[in-house]
C-alpha cells in the first residue's frame, strides 16, 4: 500500500492507493497531521509506504528570514576572497580531499562566542571530497548552538563552492523546523519519506541533512500525480489551490526541472520543478468586484467570514459547500460574480505565455472552472479523477530518488561518498576499468538506501563520469574517477499500471 500526504497553504490532501484503487481525502490544515492520520485506518498505516510533502519550512523562511540570523563559517583555503559569504577561518582541504591545513580551534571558539546568531552554516571548499574539517567545526559549534540548528555544506553536494555556501545557509535556517516536523510525523507513524522538489522521495533521515531539497515539493507532486492519472506526457498542469494557483510543465512524463534556484539574490545548489504561481486561489477575497491576492480565511460557504472566489462560483450554480450562504451574503452586500472572469483571464494569459497545447487542471475548483478556462484560452482542458487531490496522488506514487557524488582515488587508496572518506574498494595503485568504477558507485548508492531499511528496485543511472590516470615519473601510479550516480525521480514500478 502507498499513502501520500501533501500539506498545502490551506488544506492537507491524502491519497491511499490499495489494490490498484485510489482513495483521496481533503481536510483543513487546522486538523494537523494528527487529523490526517486519524482519517486513515491504523492497519493501513502499518502496511503502507508513507510519504509526506510540505512547503511549510521554506514558507517560514521566505516570510520571516530576518528572524533567523545565520552565522556562516567559511573555510575556503588560499585564493579568492569569500568574506561576503561569512566568517572566513583558517583551514584547507585540497582538490584531492587531503587536509593541507587544519582549523584553529581557538579561532572558531572566539567567533562562536562573539557572534549573534540563531543557527550556523559550516562550509569548507572541497568538503564534498573530505568533510573532516566541517565535522570538526560542527563538534565545536554544538557546544554553543543546538546541533539541530547547524547545517554542513557537504550534504548539499556539488562542486560550485559559492552555491554550496548559500545552500548551507538556507539549510541552517530551516533545519530545526524540519527536525521538529519530523518528530511530529514519526510520533504518529514511525518511518516515512519526504517528498522532494524534483519529484522523488527520500527517507526522512536523508532530508534532515539537506532539507532544502523539499523546496517546491507541492508543485512537483501535482505534476507527477497529473501524469500518473492522465498519462499525458506533455502538458501544462494548473493547480488551483486555496491560496495560490501553480503552473508546472510536464515534459516526457516528468516535471520540467530547473537547477540552481536563487534565494535572496544568491544562487544555490537546489534543483526543483520549474514552476510559477499567481497569488490567487479559491480562498482569495473578493472586494469591489476584484480579487485580492493571498488568503485571509475560509469562504462563506465553509463557515468563513470573507466572500471569496469560491463563493462567487456559487452565484453561478456551482453548489460548493453551503452554497446558499454564499448567495445570501452576495445578495445582502450587493456582490456579483465578476471576479470569476478576472481570475479566468489571468489563467488564460499565463497559458498563452507558455504556449501550452494541453492543460491538466487540478485542485478543488478545477471541475467548476474547466469549461471557462478552456474557452478563454482556446486550449483543450483535462480534469482527471481525484483532481482535488492530485498532489497527494503524486506523493504516493513516486519512487525513491537519491543522488550521490563519488570519487575514487586508487593512488591514495581513498573512496569519497558525499564527502565521507572510506577505504577504496580497489587495490592501492590499481587501474580499474571505467565500467568497474561505475558499477561500484551504483552499488554504493543502493547500499546506502538499504542501510536505511528500504529495498531498491529502480535502476541507478550514472549522470556524470570522468576519469584519468595519475602518472608520476612516466609510470601510472593509480586512477582517479569522479562519478555522480542517481536514482532518477519518477513513478514506482509497482504502480506502473
Amino acid at each position: 500500500m502507498f499513502i501520500g500526504i501533501d500539506v498545502g497553504g490551506t488544506n492537507t490532501d491524502i491519497a491511499i492507493i490499495k489494490d490498484n484503487e485510489i482513495k483521496t481525502i481533503k481536510i483543513p490544515n487546522e486538523e494537523g497531521f494528527e487529523g490526517a492520520f486519524r482519517r486513515i485506518p491504523a492497519e493501513d498505516i502499518e502496511k503502507s509506504r508513507i510519504a509526506v510533502s510540505t512547503s511549510l519550512p521554506l514558507n517560514l523562511l521566505l516570510s520571516r528570514s530576518e528572524q533567523y540570523p545565520t552565522l556562516s563559517i567559511v573555510v575556503p583555503g588560499p585564493g579568492l576572497n569569500y568574506e561576503k559569504f561569512g566568517k572566513v577561518v583558517r583551514g584547507f582541504v585540497n582538490h584531492r580531499g587531503d587536509v593541507v591545513e587544519d582549523i584553529d580551534e581557538r579561532e572558531i571558539e572566539e567567533i562562536l562566542k562573539s557572534s549573534e546568531y540563531d543557527n550556523i552554516a559550516i562550509s569548507s571548499k572541497f568538503s564534498v571530497r573530505n568533510a573532516s574539517i566541517e565535522n570538526k567545526i560542527f563538534e565545536i559549534a554544538r557546544k554553543y548552538c543546538d546541533e539541530r540548528s547547524i547545517a554542513l555544506s557537504h550534504y548539499g553536494g556539488g562542486m560550485i563552492f559559492p552555491y554550496r555556501i548559500n545552500t548551507a545557509i538556507i539549510n541552517a535556517k530551516i533545519i530545526k523546523t524540519v527536525y521538529e516536523l519530523t518528530d511530529t510525523i514519526k510520533s504518529l507513524v514511525g518511518d516515512f519519506f519526504y517528498y522532494k522538489g524534483d519529484g522523488g522521495i527520500i527517507p526522512y533521515q536523508i532530508a534532515l541533512r539537506n532539507p532544502s531539497e523539499l523546496y517546491n515539493s507541492s508543485p512537483a507532486a501535482v505534476a507527477v500525480g497529473a501524469y500518473f492519472l492522465t498519462k499525458e506526457r506533455k502538458a501544462l498542469v494548473i493547480d488551483i489551490g486555496g491560496t495560490t494557483t501553480d503552473f508546472v510543465l510536464i515534459e516526457d512524463g516528468l516535471p520540467k526541472i530547473v537547477e540552481n534556484i536563487e534565494f535572496f539574490g544568491r544562487k544555490t545548489l537546489i534543483r526543483c520543478v520549474d514552476s510559477f504561481s499567481i497569488p490567487f486561489g479559491g480562498d482569495s477575497a473578493v472586494e469591489n468586484g476584484k480579487l485580492k491576492p493571498g488568503r485571509i480565511g475560509k469562504p462563506i460557504a465553509f463557515g468563513g467570514e470573507n466572500f471569496t472566489l469560491t463563493d462567487a462560483l456559487n452565484l453561478e450554480d456551482s453548489e460548493i459547500g453551503d452554497y446558499r450562504k454564499s448567495i445570501e451574503y452576495a445578495e445582502s452586500h450587493g456582490i456579483d460574480s465578476r471576479a470569476i472572469d478576472s481570475f479566468v483571464e489571468m489563467i488564460a494569459k499565463s497559458i498563452e505565455s507558455m504556449e501550452a497545447e494541453r492543460i491538466i487542471l487540478t485542485g478543488y475548483l478545477s471541475r467548476y472552472l474547466a469549461k471557462r478556462i478552456s474557452r478563454a484560452s482556446k486550449v483543450s482542458v483535462i480534469v482527471p479523477d481525484h483532481s482535488e487531490s492530485v498532489n497527494a496522488v503524486g506523493v504516493a506514487v513516486s519512487r525513491i530518488s537519491l543522488t550521490m557524488y563519488v570519487r575514487y582515488d586508487t593512488e591514495s587508496g581513498k573512496a569519497i561518498y558525499n564527502g565521507v572518506v572510506e577505504s577504496c574498494p580497489f587495490k592501492l595503485g590499481s587501474l580499474p576499468s571505467d565500467e568497474e568504477m561505475m558499477a561500484y558507485a551504483e552499488q554504493k548508492l543502493i547500499d546506502v538506501i538499504k542501510e536505511q531499511g528500504y529495498d531498491v528496485d529502480e535502476k541507478v543511472n550514472v549522470i556524470y563520469f570522468n576519469s584519468y590516470s595519475v602518472v608520476r615519473g612516466g609510470i601510472k601510479r593509480g586512477k582517479i574517477a569522479d562519478i555522480v550516480v542517481q536514482i532518477q525521480p519518477g513513478i514506482s514500478k509497482e504502480l506502473l499500471w
